[in-house]
């Protein structure tokens, strides 16, 4: 029998993790940064006790080489870090400096691909909201990026004297108050951006497209879509584990 493997989101927010046996992924509860650190990390060590290998996706750059400390210390075992590459996985990006790409962007999109044959738009919402577009033969066409409605409510915060609000509210179309103001307009300036996209997205590839939602803050946002989608919250761990299954069947 095979040992499972650990696979690592490190995302600017929240560590998710899984661990991966075949096919089949074992979720674990996401752990919160703490500041300057990683959080607790207790519940991962007790469950990747028997992992046989490590698989790490960041966007949290500053605190990757203490999670991969740490797993070295802990597991004893090596990470294997993803940096965005030109193709791969049934991606082709669009970017002209590949590696610039978030590994989480580009392992969202592989993901993706397993599940959907024809174009596809994914809206991943956490501390920012990343879109990104495939056409049907899994070519990127690039993408957006633009604060999630909580970094665009705290921004509101930091640069302005007048504005100070509460915890996410309610949103309406035209609110009475500051605080469902503030929050009604970061929530429906996302959405609107989002429908902006499928539809230009729709007229690029000249056919249907399929939006898929992933992210802690997309369940502010999804009410608010008009558009048909589908709330696929782990693919950048299902890239993941594309990414270890196709690099250890090459290894032999």
């Amino acid at each position: 029998m095979t040992s499972p493997r650990l696979l690592l989101d490190l995302g600017n927010s929240r560590l998710k993790w899984a661990l991966a046996d075949g096919s089949q992924l074992q979720l674990g509860a996401p752990v919160a940064h703490e500041p300057g650190g990683l959080g607790d990390l207790a519940p991962l060590w007790a469950a990747a006790a028997g992992a046989g290998s490590v698989w790490l996706s960041s966007t949290a750059l500053s605190l990757s080489p203490a999670l991969v400390r740490a797993v070295a210390e802990r597991l004893d075992l090596e990470t294997q870090v993803f940096v965005s590459p030109k193709e791969a996985l049934g991606i082709r990006s669009a970017y002209d400096q590949p590696a610039s790409l978030g590994s989480d962007r580009f392992l969202a999109m592989a993901g993706a691909r397993t599940q959907v044959s024809g174009a596809f738009l994914v809206a991943d919402a956490g501390t920012a909201l990343t879109l990104d577009m495939v056409d049907d033969g899994g070519q990127h066409l690039g993408g957006l990026i633009v604060p999630s409605p909580v970094l665009m409510r705290d921004a509101l915060h930091r640069g302005t004297a007048g504005i100070r609000t509460g915890e996410r509210v309610r949103v309406r179309e035209f609110a009475r108050n500051t605080d469902d103001a503030v929050w009604s307009g970061a929530c429906l300036a996302c959405a609107a951006l989002i429908g902006h996209a499928y539809r230009h997205g729709a007229l690029g590839v000249g056919a249907d497209v399929e939006l898929l939602l992933a992210g802690g803050s997309m369940p502010a946002l999804a009410p608010h879509l008009s558009m048909p989608h589908r709330h696929l919250p782990n693919l950048v761990l299902e890239g993941l584990s594309l990414w270890a299954s196709t690099t250890l069947a090459a290894a032999g």
